[in-house]
């Protein structure tokens, strides 16, 4: 690709403000690098996949499963790792409503669960894993379904279309309240919900960078992100940004590795 055509930065979004914050971040990211930013905010995991496998996505904000799958298909490599409540990880959290019947994970037999989506580390692999470990067979369920987003969930959750979500969670040392989860970006109070189960760590979203730039634009691009200021940090819910090690991910790789084994 050529310093002449634009590169397109991608994010997964429903939040009405993402598409004037992330057109923020790309005119400065513009003007950092002399690189012309196209901003592109879209709906769904799959749409992302599929647009930065096709190479009409260049930058992306992802979730590590997604990363990862992009790594394993040589469309995108992880540069950058976001750091909230001075972490570089964070939980998922199954919850409920605060005032719900439903006390532990075994009261979930028949209930209805809302899911984020099928890639989604907080809102679907990771809080199943953990049913499993508490010896809950997901398939239990009466209703499982699929919101998209994390908003999407807890709406689902708290409107009772839903009996049981889950969402990502951070927390700070000991705490057991979190300093920031879905519930909290949906406007709700923790005292609003029950949590069930935590499951985690869980790697933070990361930028994860197209294989189709050349080397040293890509250096540039990581670069510049990192120095950028508040319009970044308010869009995708980050403290700041680190280079992570490739082992930062390996827990994640077992789990995913443990889930899609064969059972006996």
């Amino acid at each position: 690709m050529s310093e002449e055509q634009s590169v397109t930065f991608a994010i997964i979004s429903n939040a009405p403000a993402a598409a004037a914050l992330l057109e923020t971040v790309c005119e400065e990211l513009n003007r950092k690098t002399s690189v012309a930013f196209k901003p592109l905010v879209v709906r769904s995991y799959d749409k992302l996949v599929g647009s930065m496998r096709d190479g009409e996505v260049h930058v992306a904000w992802a979730p590590p499963l997604v990363a990862i799958d992009l790594e394993r298909a040589d469309a995108a490599k992880i540069r950058l790792c976001s750091r909230r409540a001075g972490k570089a990880d964070y939980s998922s959290a199954l919850f409920v409503k605060g005032d719900s019947d439903i006390k532990t994970v075994a009261d979930l037999k028949g209930k209805r669960a809302a899911w984020v989506a099928k890639e989604s580390s907080a809102g679907y692999v990771v809080p199943r894993l953990k049913l499993l470990a508490e010896g809950f067979d997901p398939d239990q369920l009466a209703e499982q379904t699929f919101r998209r987003t994390h908003e999407a969930v807890v709406r689902a959750v708290m409107t009772g279309d839903s009996d049981v979500g889950a969402t990502f969670a951070s927390f700070s040392g000991e705490e057991k309240v979190p300093v920031s989860s879905g519930w909290l970006d949906a406007g709700f109070k923790s005292s609003d919900v029950r949590i069930l189960a935590v499951a985690g760590p869980i790697p933070s979203d990361v930028i994860a960078v197209s294989t189709k730039l050349e080397g040293a634009q890509a250096d540039l691009i990581t670069s510049a992100m990192r120095d950028l200021g508040d319009p970044i940090r308010k869009l995708l819910n980050a403290d700041s940004f680190d280079m992570p090690e490739q082992s930062h991910f390996d827990e994640l790789r077992r789990l995913v590795a443990s889930a899609t084994a064969p059972r006996s």
